[in-house]
């Protein structure tokens, strides 16, 4: 794992030195680049696989091709054999060399034949190759500027390069108020945008100068498999998912999993525990005694592991959020904040996790698989705020926007929420949040749920497999299965049986609590006058919005020294807020 950066073209002297230096706290052991004529690439590395001999760029045997990887290639065993029976030599037992001498073998259809999560570039010569991998689960963010292309695993390293406007994307803002994420490649940063998933990108030198081209590798699979029954999906699912957590605990470091006291997590848990492998536990909840924080001591107790409890006050709460925003890289929404405090505390101990991220999208987790009233209630009250301000969502929220709403039966409905799923709100709206905040603490954060396997069985069932509408049970076959598994443990058997409290994470309770406070503190036409006012449902939405700004458009990137959330309220109250009890 680490963060990467680079530059194509024409850029001010010492931007990718700066913008990989941005991307130290995803790679604290080490850096390396690479230069070939007007093309240069950065790496800092998270040792991982292969700690002493792993570091980065890696060449092919001639030195004419080079990558930089921010990955785990899960299958990189069985292809290093392979490429050895082709000749191919290897100087270093890392999962990122495998890439270099794939790309000899296959070119740009090497993605082709990776099974993990990855944002990598290969310098052949003048010719650059951009890949982000099959479902989005590590970020890659681009952007042109006059005479070239940039690129980099976060979006406060393109900053670092001068030539790189910090602008307010304001159809983001729009279209993110709309529907509660950005929506396809669109950054919070005017001109700047993520490589897709399942997408590459090719810059090469032309006649006309330079020639950018992007190609989709990979689409989730459409067609349900009917002939399937019920108990066999069971087997299959937990036969994948086995294999899947025993690739993604293979490390030469130690791998520890984040315990949420929800079934996903308490799944993972249970097969790492019948594989053998014995992890230390990590929680995070508001307060002592917290149920999911129970639920979570039980289920490490039943295995005899290690358990880390990670109380958060609300103090901690507040003054995490400048650090939070900083290492999401946009504003407003602080949901994601109880994990970012938890990676943190993680971070210092562990340099890897699992995490049950991808399941509620997989397998109809969330309520409004099964209650679609409520998201078109909310949806409905966004859009009327909004047409106050003459703003109206882009095309692809529109897409988002008619699958919630539209009239059509609950089956169709279904349907189409879980493929809509995958996409935008699972990648912008999960993945890229667990990344940042993760590798803002140099932690990777490992995703059994979305295996390339896993994930193509599971969208190949039969959709009542995994919402069953007429029973009312979301995530049927994955409960049946964990029951069938390992029913004659009760903590597993309570896992399946409730629903977390203080899902997805630890924060609810106090972000309640500082809404609260910015509605008595904040003047009473805070909203009304910014020009964007109507955008925001409260003054909270406007404050962070104004910290994202402050962080992002004044400082680039970077708060002042000595930051403080607590002053950045009272600059805005006219009156020093009261000391939290």
């Amino acid at each position: 794992m680490c963060g990467i950066a680079g530059a194509w073209g024409a850029v001010s002297p010492g931007s990718v030195e700066a913008m990989t230096a941005a991307l130290a706290h995803r790679g604290p052991d080490g850096s390396g680049f690479h230069t070939s004529g007007g093309l240069r690439l950065g790496a800092r590395r998270l040792a991982i696989v292969d700690v002493a001999g792993g570091a980065q760029p890696f060449y092919n045997e001639t030195g004419e091709v080079c990558v930089v990887a921010n990955a785990e290639i899960y299958n990189h065993r069985d292809l290093r054999t392979k490429l050895q029976a082709m000749g191919h030599r290897f100087a270093s037992q890392c999962d990122t060399e495998v890439i270099v001498h794939l790309y000899e073998e296959y070119g740009d259809r090497c993605v082709d034949h990776l099974r993990g999560m990855f944002a990598f570039a290969v310098a052949d010569g003048q010719r650059l190759l951009l890949a982000r991998d099959r479902l989005g689960i590590k970020p890659l963010y681009c952007t042109t500027v006059a005479d070239g292309v940039l690129f980099a695993s976060e979006v406060k390293a393109l900053l670092r390069c001068p030539q790189v406007p910090a602008a307010l994307d304001v159809q983001t803002l729009i279209d993110t108020c709309a529907v509660g994420f950005p929506v396809s490649e669109q950054t919070f940063l005017a001109g700047i945008r993520s490589v897709p998933p399942g997408h590459t990108m090719t810059v090469h030198s032309s006649p006309g100068g330079m020639t950018v081209e992007t190609r989709q590798y990979y689409r989730l699979p459409a067609e349900h498999d009917a002939s399937i029954t019920f108990d066999d999906a069971q087997d299959w699912l937990t036969g994948l998912l086995r294999e899947a957590v025993r690739s993604h605990l293979a490390a030469d470091v130690e791998v520890g999993v984040i315990l949420s006291g929800g079934l996903d997590s308490t799944v993972l848990a249970m097969l790492a525990h019948d594989l053998g492998r014995p992890l230390q536990a990590f929680s995070v909840a508001s307060e002592p005694g917290h149920p999911d924080l129970d639920q979570a001591t039980r289920v490490a107790s039943s295995l005899g592991w290690q358990h880390h409890a990670v109380v958060m006050s609300f103090d901690d709460y507040l003054e995490a959020i400048p650090g939070y925003t900083r290492a999401f890289e946009e504003p407003g929404r602080i949901g994601g904040l109880g994990v970012y405090y938890l990676y943190q505390q993680v971070g210092t101990q562990l340099k890897a996790c699992l995490h049950g991220e991808g399941a509620d999208e997989l397998l109809g987790g969330y309520t409004q698989y099964v209650d679609r009233s409520q998201s078109a209630r909310v949806i409905a009250a966004r859009l009327s705020s909004l047409s106050r301000l003459g703003a109206r969502p882009g095309p692809r929220a529109l897409e988002v926007i008619d699958t919630v709403t539209a009239q059509q039966p609950r089956a169709t409905y279904l349907d189409r929420l879980l493929t809509e799923n995958m996409r935008d709100q699972l990648v912008q709206n999960h993945l890229e949040l667990l990344d940042k905040c993760a590798m803002a603490a140099g932690l990777e954060i490992r995703v059994p749920f979305l295996d390339d396997a896993v994930a193509e069985f599971v969208m190949g069932l039969p959709t009542h497999y995994k919402v069953n509408l007429s029973l009312g049970i979301q995530k049927h076959v994955l409960k049946s299965a964990a029951l069938r598994a390992w029913g004659d443990n009760s903590a597993v058997a309570d896992s399946v049986l409730r629903r977390k409290i203080g899902a997805p994470t630890a924060g609810s309770r106090y972000q309640a609590r500082l809404s609260d406070m910015c509605e008595r503190e904040l003047p009473d036409d805070y909203l009304s006058r910014h020009e964007l006012g109507p955008c925001f449902a409260t003054k909270l939405d406007l404050l962070l919005h104004e910290l994202f700004c402050e962080v992002f458009l004044a400082g680039r990137g970077e708060a002042p020294t000595g930051f403080s959330m607590r002053e950045f309220i009272a600059e805005r109250t006219g009156k020093a807020l009261p000391v939290p009890a």
